[in-house]
């Protein structure tokens, strides 16, 4: 308790020390040695261990585990069992009572809270530095921390720790929850979860496994809920066709929650992906396809959801805070009865000042007051803030010129004092929204075991040795050994099965042990990294001229990659490709072989720790590129054959890249006829990169091409016979107009397995065009080749399939 003491008197000196700085530099914080001296005390203690009591678990007597500060939060013994005396009173009040009900617990709770309290609870901060809290937690009552901070399992165990013994202080020692913007966050900065990966791996079960394992270990470290994942959003990481992002999606919340950890999916309705719910909307204003991914979502008992701050719903008038029909038709058509939070967005950030909700009210005419209570009683919880400011009002907060950016508590708390919430008619709905806030730490068995201990953390996140001595980690190989085997085994099994070949010319891959290869890389700093592994199967060469095969790794065709691409085509040399980002048609047309490799477990929202390889690890891409493993991934979302094609394509719609109006309303009809996935065909439009695209070692295509179609005209002829008589008939004809582009059609059947092709169409035995198609095995494309030709009679040919064709002048 004497440390607990003294980190706190250095925590005051620090902000003390830190404001006194600011005021004398006028707003720029410049610390003086003494200043910086007394917060790296603090920071110190802060990453100490926090000297906490705990009772353990009885099954014989079924007390459960109490953990607690000795000289904090006195013990009570009743019936032979012991119970926490969180409101220091001396008597067992029945929020303290673990034996009872959780809804009297919450309701009892609730009648002891001042408004300040009661209001405190409905925001969500982010203070950083961690040990910044303390103010914020006694001054605003603050009781829910987002949390993306790095460091190793120890040190956030003691962070999270340390912060809640601030919150065990407070009149009734209510817990702290604490969310994240991660959802594997134990090796905090080093390594995430691979939302793109899961996408692409197609393995549900393999999603639920890691998914389980990531909400272990972030309950263990003391995290509760993290605010992931959103790619239950069409055109986030799990593609745009809502049938497969239902069935990875359900299995990651699943795989979370049945952890004991909890999912916050997000942003309802839609902000994540190619497009935001409101841009994406087409003349077809798709809702029910979006739902898909929701609805699986909620199946997997996720606990809280995100909202999207200042983007709209169906409606498009307004916030969708303040829009009564999508937050109905959440908490009422989808049934969500758990907690609601805004993303971390002021209070007022609209998209228009001017915007009305459903009932013609105009937010801007209406003050804070009204904001908070109307937000409120359409199902809102939490407001996630950055800052906060003590605005009694929205009069004081205006005369006062206060941050308008800022979230103000002490306003919700007058709203209800003041009587604005009474004259609303929406006092019970905050009490409820109160009420869904205490269940989710009640259910959590946050009042009574609100620690965690290091040695149980260590021994539910890390190996065996990192729990007998932990070392510096700074390297990938460092990081590996000290991570939990069996998430290891899972999470390098992800890394092969989401990766994509997407081309294999002469089935290059995979290479021959052996095989001479020179390798370059976007990233010159991990070169030598990639080269270790890559020299156990293989040998090194130094340049390009002394190379069998030559490999690059890009992040995307930039000019580094372009002019390496040019270079292998002049040294003649066969190149392996492999980006992290989706190809384009130089990269597919040119390289001998490519490989799509979208895993990466860089840490969500923060910076992570400096010079790890964050992408696929190099012993892995090692035994990818050798055969070792196999690449098993599949494409989630089609590409486009160009930025036009891009931003013509109905962001609410699969399968309509390329499409021509015609087409895509068979793409809309076919997906609305699918009443229970929404899904849509992946084979009717005309993009570069189909959905569901996976090629395999050793296997290839087998193309057939069948009906030619060239553009006809017609014309009515008037003939006479031997008898003078005259006859008029109708008469087709293969024509086009020189010098104007024309379209030719044909069918293209792929009776092997996932493939590519270049469709080549020649005029008079000459090429005149191609195009590159991707082709599922057992599947068919409708190709579709501009040509332009000069005027004459010509033979067209594509795939063995010849016609003629008349060009006029």
């Amino acid at each position: 308790m004497k440390k607990l003491l003294s980190l706190f008197l250095a925590l005051a000196m620090v902000l003390s020390l830190t404001g006194a700085a600011l005021a004398e530099s006028g707003g720029e914080q410049t610390l003086s040695e003494e200043e910086l001296a007394a917060r790296a005390a603090a920071e110190e203690l802060f990453n100490s261990p926090l000297d906490f009591q705990l009772i353990e678990a009885d099954e014989a007597t079924g007390q459960v585990r109490l953990t607690y500060l000795e000289n904090v939060t006195p013990i009570l013994e009743v019936d032979g069992l012991k119970f926490k005396d969180m409101n220091k009173n001396g008597t067992l009040d029945v929020y303290e009572d673990w034996r009872k009900d959780t809804e009297e617990r919450v309701w009892d709770l609730i009648a002891q809270l001042t408004p300040e309290e009661e209001a405190g609870l409905h925001f969500c901060g982010q203070p950083e530095p961690i040990y910044n809290a303390r103010e914020e937690i006694e001054k605003y009552y603050l009781y829910c921390i987002l949390f993306n901070l790095n460091g190793s399992p120890v040190t956030i165990v003691n962070n999270l720790n340390q912060t809640q013994a601030v919150s065990e202080e407070q009149r009734l020692g209510i817990p702290m929850t604490f969310a994240s913007d991660r959802a594997f966050n134990s090796f905090g900065g080093y390594i995430d979860m691979a939302h793109v990966a899961f996408g692409t791996a197609n393995d549900p079960e393999l999603v639920y496994k890691l998914s389980y394992i990531y909400g272990q270990s972030m309950m263990a470290v003391g995290i509760h809920v993290t605010f992931e994942p959103y790619a239950n959003e069409i055109g986030a990481q799990y593609g745009e066709n809502p049938e497969h992002i239902a069935k990875i999606v359900s299995q990651c919340v699943k795989g979370l929650e049945d952890s004991g950890f909890a999912s916050c999916v997000k942003h309802w309705i839609g902000r994540g992906g190619d497009s935001s719910f409101t841009n994406a909307t087409s003349p077809a204003a798709n809702f029910d396809n979006w739902m898909v991914g929701w609805k699986a979502a909620l199946s997997g008992g996720n606990e809280w959801i995100m909202t999207n701050c200042a983007g709209y719903g169906p409606s498009k008038t307004t916030d969708i805070k303040w829009d009564s029909w999508a937050m109905g038709y959440l908490r009422n058509e989808l049934g969500f009865n758990g907690v609601i939070v805004t993303d971390w967005w002021p209070l007022s950030a609209t998209n228009d000042p001017n915007e009305a909700t459903l009932e013609g009210v105009v937010l801007a005419d209406q003050t804070i007051e009204w904001l908070y209570a109307r937000a409120i009683e359409l199902g809102t919880d939490v407001f996630g803030t950055r800052s906060f400011d003590d605005a009694q009002s929205t009069d004081d907060m205006n005369a006062r010129g206060l941050n308008k950016g800022a979230n103000h508590p002490f306003i919700i708390a007058n709203a209800f004092t003041g009587g604005t919430m009474e004259e609303m008619g929406n006092v019970d709905a905050y009490h409820e929204s109160t009420a869904r806030i205490l269940r989710f730490k009640f259910n959590k068995n946050l009042f009574e075991n609100p620690y965690r201990v290091v040695e149980e953390a260590l021994a539910t996140v890390s190996s065996a040795e990192f729990q007998a001595e932990q070392w510096e980690i700074v390297t990938n190989e460092d990081l590996r050994a000290a991570r939990l085997p069996e998430e290891v085994e899972l999470a390098e099994q992800l890394q092969a099965k989401s990766a994509v070949l997407m081309k294999n010319d002469g089935g290059i891959l995979p290479l021959a042990k052996g095989t001479k290869v020179y390798i370059e890389s976007s990233s010159p700093s991990t070169l030598d990294h990639y080269k270790e592994y890559l020299a156990k199967y293989g040998e090194i060469a130094e340049s390009m001229e002394d190379a069998d095969v030559v490999i690059g790794y890009y992040g995307s065709i930039d000019d580094a990659a372009e002019l390496l691409i040019e270079d292998t085509l002049d040294e003649g040399k066969p190149l392996v490709l492999t980006l992290t980002s989706k190809a384009n048609e130089f990269a597919l047309t040119n390289a001998t072989a490519l490989i799509y490799m979208p895993f990466s477990q860089q840490p969500d929202h923060g910076s992570g720790e400096a010079g790890f390889i964050y992408g696929t690890e190099p012993w892995v891409y090692a035994d990818i590129l050798f055969g070792e493993r196999e690449p098993e991934g599949i494409i989630v979302k089609e590409q486009a054959r160009n930025n036009i094609e891009e931003a013509l394509q109905w962001k609410d719609l699969a399968g309509d890249q390329g499409a021509s109006p015609y087409v895509r309303l068979l793409v809309q009809a076919l997906m609305e006829d699918d009443t229970e996935t929404h899904a849509a065909p992946n084979n009717y439009g005309d993009p570069l990169v189909i959905y569901k695209y996976s090629m395999r070692y050793g296997q290839a295509g087998d193309f057939k091409y069948s009906c030619l179609i060239l553009p006809q005209s017609v014309t009515e002829e008037e003939t006479e016979d031997s008898s003078g008589s005259t006859s008029v008939s109708t008469v087709v004809k293969n024509t086009a107009k020189a010098g104007e582009p024309f379209t030719v059609y044909c069918l293209l059947r792929n009776n092997g397995a996932d493939d590519l092709t270049m469709v080549q169409a020649k005029a008079d035995g000459e090429v005149v065009a191609e195009k590159l198609y991707t082709v599922q095995g057992g599947s068919w494309r409708i190709v579709q080749i501009d040509l332009t030709l000069e005027a004459g009679e010509h033979e067209i040919e594509i795939g063995g399939l010849t016609g003629t064709i008349t060009v006029a002048e």
